[in-house]
């Protein structure tokens, strides 16, 4: 029987403010996230918009709510900024492609690959050589998990949510950790999701289940105040990976650097 291994556990990674000319570019041990607080660029939500193409500008408007609508501006053109920096593309030549479930890739550089969240008022991106899943959540008050529970958890998991002392935080703990996994795995959340490991330590995977043979990291992290999130990528903890959170600054001065990072 094919399997593979999946290793759970907490990480300290703690964030900071991107250094202004920094260069963009990854080693094959880098896993970079970047965190962005949406209500900080707002006011550059016209500037921002110039980086979107067409059909990018006729989602944002789909948006019902203008909260909603001026979010997505901001995390898909800094999506698309950063993948230029990277790829030292220019903005306009930046294509998001889809996969079957949705992910979205870089046909056009298929050795970068990169993953985005949103809950509330924050966006993360992460960005790698490996393969990546990321996902942050606000540890919202007003959510009512319990009922959820016995579709996304197994029996085991469940005993775990229940008798901890701080429920809702074991319950987001638990959750990004599949949620990531699933995103890094190209997967969408489907009958297979209640039985996607999420507990501390070393898992034992299935072919069956996640359909690779690849091993695997998840990590849990605090993404901000009342925010946790966690990332998923391939490889096992053998080799010391550089995991690192940075914070996008919030002014177009410092965003519109990264469209001469192509120049280096």
């Amino acid at each position: 029987m094919k399997t593979s291994k999946l290793f759970i556990s907490f990480s300290d990674i703690k964030g900071v403010t991107l250094v202004s000319g920094k260069e963009y570019s990854l080693d094959t041990s880098d896993i970079i996230i970047y965190s962005i607080y949406l209500p900080s660029f707002i006011e550059f939500k016209s500037n921002l918009s110039q980086f979107l193409n067409s059909p990018e500008l006729k989602k944002a408007k789909r948006f019902y709510k203008e909260i909603d609508r001026d979010r997505f501006i901001i995390y898909r053109s800094i999506l698309k900024l950063i993948l230029g920096a990277y790829t030292k593309s220019d903005i306009k030549n930046i294509h998001l492609d889809y996969d079957f479930n949705k992910k979205p890739y870089l046909a056009s550089h298929p050795w970068l690959h990169f993953n985005i969240s949103h809950s509330e008022d924050y966006a993360a991106i992460a960005v790698s050589h490996k393969k990546v899943g990321l996902d942050i959540e606000f540890l919202s008050k007003d959510f009512k998990f319990t009922n959820l529970l016995p579709d996304i958890f197994d029996d085991h998991e469940r005993l775990l949510i229940q008798n901890a002392d701080d429920k809702k935080t074991t319950f987001y703990t638990l959750w990004t950790r599949k949620e990531a996994f699933v995103k890094a795995l190209g997967k969408g959340i489907d009958e297979d999701f209640k039985y996607i490991p999420c507990t501390d330590g070393q898992h034992n995977l299935e072919f069956k289940l996640v359909k690779n043979t690849q091993n695997w990291q998840v990590y849990s992290f605090d993404f901000a105040e009342q925010y946790l999130g966690a990332v998923s990528y391939e490889g096992l903890p053998t080799t010391s990976d550089n995991l690192l959170l940075y914070m996008i600054p919030d002014s177009m001065e410092n965003l519109l650097e990264m469209t001469q990072k192509r120049n280096y």
